[in-house]
C-alpha cells in the first residue's frame, strides 16, 4: 500500500469521506465541517469585494469554457447586480464574490469527489492597461494563500495551461494552481483564467484613477470546494513523519482543542466532571471549537490516555487540555501539542486567554 493510500484509509476511517462504488470521494460529518470553514476563510479573504448571493440553481461547467465566461447570463447578471446594488465599488479595479454549485465537478489524476460541488469564484475587473500585472499578482496571493493553509507548503506549484493556436496570449491567459502528491499525482485546487474583451457595451466601468470609462479586462479564480478540501485533508495526512496524525492548519481544524481528564481516583470524578465542564464552558465563551460530543472525555490510566490522544491527532486537534486530580489541589494541567507531542503544564486561570493568543496569532 502507497504512502497516499494509506492517507486516504486514515481519513476514511476518521470520519472526513468516504470512497463511492464509482471510486469518488463523498465528504463525511467531520470533512463537510472543514469545507464549512474553508469555505468561510475564502469569504474573509479580499474583504473589500462586493459579495453576491449564491446561486442555487446548478451549473455544467463542462458546458462553458473558462474563457467563456463573460458570455454567460450568470456573469451578465453578476456585472448588472454590481452597478445596482454595489454602485461605489463599480469601477476598475473591482472585485466580485459569489458561490454557485456545479453540477459536474472536474476530476484530477488523483481523486474525484462525487457531485454537485460548491464553486467559490471570485471576478476580478480590471483596467485593460495592467491586466496583465493583476494577473500575475493574483498568482502570487493565490499561491500564498494556499501554502499557508499546507503541512507543507512545497507542494503547491503554478502551472500554465495550453491556450491552443487559436487564442492570442494578449487577450487570453490561464493557470492552475497545483498540490502534488508525488507519483500519486496531483490536484488543481484553483483555476485562474484572464479574458480581455474590447468593444461590448454592456461592460463599462469608470477607471477608479483617472474616471474615464473602461472596457474591464476580467480574471477569474474558480475554487471547486469539495476537491480543495479533500486535497488539504490530504495535504495534512501526507506529511511523512513516523507518528499518524492530521496536521490541519489550526484556524481550519473543525476542533480547535480537546479535554481529557484522567480519573484513576473514582472518589474524584465527579469533581473532574464539573471542572471539565467549566473548561468547556470558558473556551465556548473564547470562541474555540471544542471535541465533538460533550467536548471533553474520560480516561482511566496512561494507557488509555494515550489512545485517546492518538485519535484526537487522527481528528487534527491541534491541542488537548489534560487534567487530573492534582488539577484540583493546585491548578496545574498540561496543555498538550498535537504537532509536537509534547506537553507543558500551565495553570487554570491562563488557559483562555493562553489558547485565544496561539489561535489568534
Amino acid at each position: 500500500m502507497s504512502r497516499v493510500q494509506r492517507c486516504f484509509k486514515s481519513l476514511a476511517s476518521a470520519g472526513f469521506f468516504r470512497t463511492q462504488e464509482d471510486n469518488k470521494l463523498e465528504l463525511l460529518s467531520h470533512g463537510r465541517e472543514y469545507a464549512k470553514l474553508l469555505q468561510q476563510h475564502w469569504t474573509r479573504l479580499r474583504p473589500l469585494a462586493a459579495h453576491l448571493e449564491v446561486t442555487n440553481e446548478p451549473i455544467n461547467t463542462l458546458a462553458i469554457h473558462r474563457f467563456s465566461f463573460p458570455q454567460s447570463q450568470q456573469f451578465r447578471n453578476n456585472f448588472q447586480k454590481l452597478v445596482k446594488d454595489h454602485p461605489r465599488k463599480a469601477k476598475c479595479p473591482t472585485l466580485l464574490k459569489h458561490q454557485s454549485t456545479c453540477s459536474a465537478p472536474n476530476s484530477n489524476s488523483l481523486f474525484a469527489v462525487k457531485g454537485p460541488s460548491q464553486l467559490l469564484t471570485t471576478d476580478f475587473l480590471v483596467e485593460p492597461h495592467r491586466a496583465l500585472e493583476h494577473f500575475y499578482n493574483m498568482q502570487r496571493e493565490s499561491k500564498i494563500w494556499w501554502m499557508r493553509l499546507s503541512s507543507n507548503p512545497s507542494r503547491y506549484r503554478i502551472v500554465p495551461c495550453d491556450l491552443g493556436e487559436d487564442l492570442n496570449p494578449k487577450d487570453y491567459q490561464a493557470i492552475d494552481i497545483r498540490s502534488s502528491y508525488g507519483e500519486a499525482g496531483e490536484v488543481t485546487v484553483e483555476q485562474l483564467s484572464l479574458v480581455r474583451i474590447e468593444k461590448d457595451k454592456n461592460f463599462r466601468l469608470p477607471d477608479a484613477r483617472t474616471g474615464e470609462t473602461v472596457h474591464p479586462t476580467f480574471i477569474r479564480s474558480v475554487i471547486e470546494l469539495e476537491t480543495a478540501t479533500c486535497a488539504l485533508l490530504l495535504d495534512g495526512c501526507d506529511h511523512g513523519r513516523d507518528s499518524q496524525s492530521l496536521l490541519l492548519h489550526r484556524v481550519l481544524a473543525p476542533y480547535q482543542c480537546g479535554i481529557v481528564c484522567v480519573e484513576s481516583n473514582s472518589e474524584v470524578s465527579a469533581d473532574l466532571a464539573d471542572l471539565c465542564q467549566h473548561l468547556r464552558l470558558v473556551l465556548n465563551h473564547e470562541g474555540l471549537r471544542l471535541g465533538e460530543g460533550i467536548g471533553f472525555c474520560s480516561t482511566k490510566d496512561t494507557s488509555h490516555l494515550a489512545e485517546h490522544l492518538l485519535e484526537t491527532d487522527m481528528l487534527g486537534i491541534p491541542y488537548t487540555l489534560v487534567i487530573n486530580e492534582q488539577t484540583l489541589k493546585n491548578g496545574l494541567m498540561q496543555l498538550r501539542s498535537r504537532d509536537t507531542r509534547l506537553a507543558e503544564t500551565i495553570h487554570i486561570s491562563d488557559v483562555p486567554d493562553y489558547l485565544f493568543n496561539i489561535f489568534k496569532n
